[in-house]
């Protein structure tokens, strides 16, 4: 691993998933790793060295964000993954408002703010080609599903903005979107905790029965198909290496059996089983 790296990649949402996994795979790619998360302690148990460094980043802040690129603008920061994030669970009739504005806020408005933070930095100390922006956009960006409807409202927002952003930086810097399937991660146990009262307000309603039958369906999923996140961070660790980075990188069989069916199948066809696998079909 390289004492003394040459070029660094600021990672955020480090603090359990493909965040932590990334820190790995980055390094032992020769890259030295700015580790944020919202919580420092939550990255305590990192290890110390000279190509890491770990950092308290709140996505929502422009204070936090700021201070962060002031603090270490001294590295040469080529590389930037936003991976913050987390999935609000929910039926849209039942979805409060604000639970949808504070979903944009972290995965859409959090990443952009990051980014623009990030961006002069990066312009500045990468060579012609060699700066690389990486959005972890999921699968659930391109197609949608029953209860993920406000998670997958903020991944079409990524999407949009990886594809317009590669537009507006091409060729000097490099936007990579990263389209993962079911991998396993917190994600999901993050989303039992930010539903708040949501059980309660789906009680003696049609969806009581089908949020119960996501979560285990979501379960049976996560460890038929889920794949390591420590082997999608290599993925994405190689695609960030070439020389000619992939526009997309999906993740996952499922990502690419969904896809395609998609691409395939009338959209009628796949409401319909869609309905049927979450339990909506009368």
């Amino acid at each position: 691993m390289q004492n003394q790296p040459t070029k660094w990649i600021v990672i955020t949402g480090c603090s359990s998933g493909i965040g932590r996994s990334l820190v790995w795979a980055m390094r032992r790619q020769g890259w030295g790793v700015i580790a944020t998360a919202r919580r420092l302690e939550s990255l305590i148990d990192l290890p110390d060295g000279e190509d890491i460094v770990r950092v308290a980043l709140d996505v929502l802040s422009d204070e936090s964000v700021s201070l962060v690129v002031q603090q270490y603008q001294h590295l040469r920061i080529v590389g930037l993954i936003n991976n913050a994030g987390y999935g609000q669970v929910g039926p849209l009739e039942y979805i409060t408002t604000q639970e949808l504005r504070n979903q944009m806020e972290t995965n859409v408005m959090g990443l952009h703010r990051v980014t623009n933070y990030f961006l002069p930095l990066i312009r500045r100390n990468a060579h012609p080609g060699e700066g690389r922006i990486v959005h972890i956009a999921s699968m659930l960006g391109r197609v949608s599903i029953p209860l993920g409807g406000a998670y997958s409202a903020s991944k079409y927002a990524v999407v949009s903005l990886g594809e317009a952003l590669r537009m507006e930086l091409a060729p000097d810097i490099k936007v990579i979107l990263v389209e993962p399937g079911a991998v396993r991660t917190e994600l999901r146990n993050t989303a039992t905790k930010v539903w708040g009262d949501l059980p309660r307000r789906v009680k003696g309603t049609r969806y009581e029965a089908i949020l119960n039958r996501y979560l285990s369906f979501g379960k049976e999923v996560s460890q038929r198909w889920a794949r390591d996140p420590d082997r999608s961070a290599e993925k994405i660790a190689k695609a960030i290496n070439s020389i000619h980075p992939p526009r997309r990188v999906l993740i996952g069989p499922d990502a690419h059996i969904v896809l395609i069916l998609k691409k395939l199948i009338p959209m009628s066809w796949y409401e319909a089983l869609a309905q049927k696998i979450y339990g909506l079909k009368h």
